[in-house]
């Protein structure tokens, strides 16, 4: 069974997901912003299958994507996933339209990454970032997270950028 979470910030509410958020999902993995998040997709199945993952990952690790609100709304995802093909635990994130450039992306990780170490013991975590998206960059930049090395990810290029520990609880 999937936890009912929800953690607060300054500005925003970070919950985990309910059905509800499969149209904000569905937008934005229809719109080019999903290049770098698994590439944009034009058919809705898929799309719910992605979407059933997350409630899958936090049923079966007790930690996922969580959705980001502002004053209700959704605004994007941010959490960390831990994907079978994967190095070891991801902090990720992704802003819906029209919701960049206000900070959301580095105050929900912020929140996502501490909550991770001191409920769930996970971290310094990592962050896989591609190499063209100099937004997603500077959000891990901004995190504290330094680049650590190239690899491949999914068969493409990506950063591994290594984020600072935090203070355990």
């Amino acid at each position: 069974m999937m936890p009912a979470l929800s953690i607060s910030t300054e500005r925003l509410t970070l919950r985990t997901p309910v059905l509800g958020d499969f149209a904000a999902v569905e937008a934005y993995a229809r719109s080019p912003r999903a290049f770098f998040t698994g590439g944009q997709q034009t058919e809705q199945m898929p799309i719910w299958r992605s979407f059933l993952g997350t409630a899958g990952h936090w049923a079966l690790k007790g930690y996922g994507m969580f959705t980001v609100l502002r004053d209700g709304t959704p605004v994007g995802r941010v959490g960390v996933i831990d994907h079978v093909m994967w190095e070891e635990p991801e902090l990720g994130w992704h802003l819906f339209e029209g919701h960049e450039g206000q900070g959301y992306a580095t105050e929900a990780a912020l929140a996502a990454r501490r909550w991770a170490a001191t409920e769930r013991g996970l971290g310094p975590l990592v962050s896989f970032v591609h190499p063209d998206n100099a937004p997603s960059r500077r959000v891990a930049e901004r995190l504290g997270a330094t680049h650590e090395r190239d690899t491949t990810l999914l068969g493409g290029p990506a950063q591994v950028w290594r984020h600072p520990a935090e203070a355990s609880a």
